[in-house]
C-alpha cells in the first residue's frame, strides 16, 4: 500500500488512537503520534476529550508537560492556555485588554469514546456517524447458544 493510499483510507475512517484506561488517571494527559503529527489526548474537567497539536506554538514547548486545568493545557513555558478544541484561551503576559489570544489555534481533531475506545477523526468536513463497536465476547457466545437451542 503507498504512503497516499494510506493517508486517503486514514482520511475517510475514524481511526482509534487510546482506550478510555489510558486515560484513568488524576492527569489524564497522553501523546498522540498520527501521520508524523504530534498530538496530546486529554480528558477534561468536565469529561469532555480533546485533541490538539502537542507543542506551544508561542516557543514550541511539550503541552504534554504542560499544566491540565481549567478545562484545557497550559503550556510549561510561558502559560498560554489551550482548551479542548485547540483554541488559545488566554495569554497571561500580554496587557489585559490584548486579544491576540482569539487569533491563535492549534490544530485540532474530532474525538469521541465508544465501549471504552476513543476514536479521532482526521479527515476534512463533517466526520461520518462514529463506528460501530462489535459486541463483548462473552454477549456472542450467549446469543449463539440461544440460536442453537431454536
Amino acid at each position: 500500500m503507498s504512503a497516499a493510499t494510506e493517508t486517503t483510507s486514514t482520511q475517510t475512517t475514524w481511526t482509534q488512537i487510546a482506550t478510555a484506561g489510558d486515560l484513568d488517571s488524576s492527569r489524564p494527559v497522553i501523546p498522540v503520534m498520527h501521520q508524523g503529527q504530534a498530538l496530546v489526548l486529554f480528558r477534561d474537567e468536565q469529561g469532555e476529550l480533546g485533541l490538539i497539536g502537542r507543542h506551544c506554538p508561542h516557543r514550541g514547548a511539550d503541552l504534554c508537560f504542560g499544566r491540565h486545568e481549567d478545562n484545557g493545557l497550559r503550556c510549561p513555558f510561558h502559560g498560554w492556555h489551550f482548551d479542548r478544541t485547540g483554541q488559545c484561551t488566554e495569554q497571561p503576559a500580554e496587557p489585559a485588554d490584548s486579544t491576540m489570544y482569539q487569533t491563535i489555534k492549534l490544530p485540532s481533531y474530532p474525538v469521541i469514546e465508544r465501549d471504552g475506545m476513543i476514536f479521532a477523526w482526521y479527515g476534512e468536513g463533517t466526520p461520518p456517524p462514529p463506528p460501530q463497536t462489535p459486541p463483548p465476547r462473552s454477549l456472542g457466545k450467549a446469543q449463539n447458544k440461544i440460536k442453537n437451542k431454536n
